[in-house]
């Protein structure tokens, strides 16, 4: 017997599933999880300082790669969408044509640019500097009314990163700081390409990356990647593997910083 104007619980528990849903909130789990899952320090919601407007902001999922230390530091910046509609990225062979691969590579601070730029030979060590093939120049979502959903997600995650790398408080900063953005969706992607003879080229993929320039203060300008759902287990170890790479590069600068401060 169930009193009048009195929801069941079965019926209220289903119809806050779906609300959930729609909201997208189970998408930034997954996403958490996947992160945690291959070693990293997750955050949900976390909360950065808008370094245009200096208001408080929020980022899905951030993933930090464990930093005792504080000499290297290395951020996931995560902005989840959840929709109905899939995703176009629409991409060229020239995207990063007399671009620096050192900045198409993520935010960076200042000494983690002069250090790896020291080293050319890091373009075969670290995959994600070389950027070879299809690099995207736009992210769009297709059928949309709205064509700025695409870019908040690309302006909130680029944001969440330059604040990451370049905090108000610069005492908190690490020598080396590196921050990626990253978009996750959970419809599909589709690289859209043009062929030589004219056609369009149509390629569903797993991930993919696009150049995103910024007028924040100061120049921004980086890769950022968009990752499916399903793939996100895939990227997540991937994620790990760069971090644990860079940390490898970064070790007798790390050292060398360490003495100078046992010196003082």
């Amino acid at each position: 017997m169930h009193l009048e104007g009195v929801v069941p619980v079965m019926a209220l528990t289903d119809e806050v599933r779906k609300w959930l849903e729609e909201q997208g909130f189970p998408l930034e789990m997954r996403v958490a999880a996947a992160f945690r899952e291959s070693g990293f320090e997750v955050r949900q919601s976390s909360h950065y300082l808008d370094p245009e407007t200096s208001e408080d902001r929020e980022i899905d999922v951030l993933a930090t790669d464990a930093n005792v230390l504080g000499v290297v530091d290395i951020n996931f910046a995560a902005e989840c969408k959840s929709t109905k509609k899939p995703w176009l990225l629409l991409s060229s062979p020239d995207t990063l044509r007399n671009y620096s691969r050192l900045f198409a590579f993520g935010v960076l601070s200042k000494d983690a640019k002069s250090v790896l730029a020291e080293r050319p030979e890091l373009m075969d060590f670290l995959p994600w500097l070389r950027k070879e093939g299809l690099v995207g120049y736009s992210l769009r979502q297709a059928f949309a009314e709205r064509t700025d959903i695409a870019y908040k997600a690309a302006m909130s995650a680029a944001k969440a990163c330059e604040y990451l790398v370049r905090p108000a408080d610069t005492r908190c900063a690490a020598p080396f700081g590196f921050a990626f953005p990253v978009i996750v969706v959970n419809t599909p992607l589709i690289e859209c390409s043009l062929l030589p003879s004219g056609e369009l080229r149509l390629d569903e993929v797993a991930q993919g990356e696009f150049l995103f320039l910024a007028r924040l203060p100061g120049y921004f300008g980086t890769c950022i990647r968009v990752v499916t759902a399903k793939h996100l287990p895939v990227f997540a170890r991937e994620a790990k593997r760069a971090a644990e790479l860079i940390r490898e590069v970064l070790k007798p600068d790390e050292q060398r910083i360490i003495e100078s401060w046992q010196e003082r």
